[in-house]
């Protein structure tokens, strides 16, 4: 059971946020919690993103889709740094509330991150198109954060089937998050 702070609050991410090295970096209090299903929303990517040199991720909603991702309790002191990190004053995402299961069948309401412009619905059989792809750099912290807080097995492959767009990061991107070479561990 995950009790409420009144100092605190629950964030859940889907994205590069995943990976408790890149939350870390501008958030440092953030907690790892656990695991979370958003369901209704699918994951896609969008607008492209210069430090990322690829697109970033979103959530669209969407009616019989679920996300998996991570549930972080957060100090209130680093809401102001997680807003920045997002883009809200840039308006490139907008935060909402959402409910989230856990494994256990608790529902958490936490907040997370909806890119302002989205993509319309995809069915699973449609590929994203080349130019909203994520890079190299943004997948392989996306799935390294995905293995590292154990979401299930299904859902990473889900997200190994993801095509990239061939490029990486930023030099200053990559060296803040020391990625290994191989993401496949």
């Amino acid at each position: 059971m995950v009790t409420p702070a009144t100092d605190t609050f629950l964030y859940f991410a889907y994205g590069s946020n995943l990976l408790k090295k890149r939350i870390h970096i501008n958030n440092p209090s953030a907690i790892f919690l656990g695991i979370g299903q958003l369901d209704d929303h699918q994951l896609d990517f969008i607008k492209y993103s210069d430090h990322w040199r690829g697109a970033s991720a979103t959530i669209v909603p969407t009616n019989g889709y679920h996300i998996w991702g991570a549930i972080w309790r957060i100090h209130n002191n680093d809401l102001e740094s997680l807003d920045w990190q997002e883009g809200v004053n840039t308006n490139w995402y907008f935060p909402k509330m959402v409910n989230v299961k856990t494994p256990n069948g608790s529902v958490l309401e936490c907040r997370t991150y909806q890119q302002t412009i989205n993509p319309p619905p995809r069915t699973d059989v449609e590929e994203i198109p080349f130019d909203r792809r994520p890079s190299i750099t943004y997948l392989k912290c996306i799935l390294l954060g995905a293995v590292e807080c154990e979401l299930p097995e299904e859902y990473i492959e889900k997200l190994r089937r993801i095509p990239h767009n061939g490029q990486n990061a930023s030099p200053k991107m990559i060296e803040k998050l020391q990625l290994p070479s191989d993401c496949s561990s």
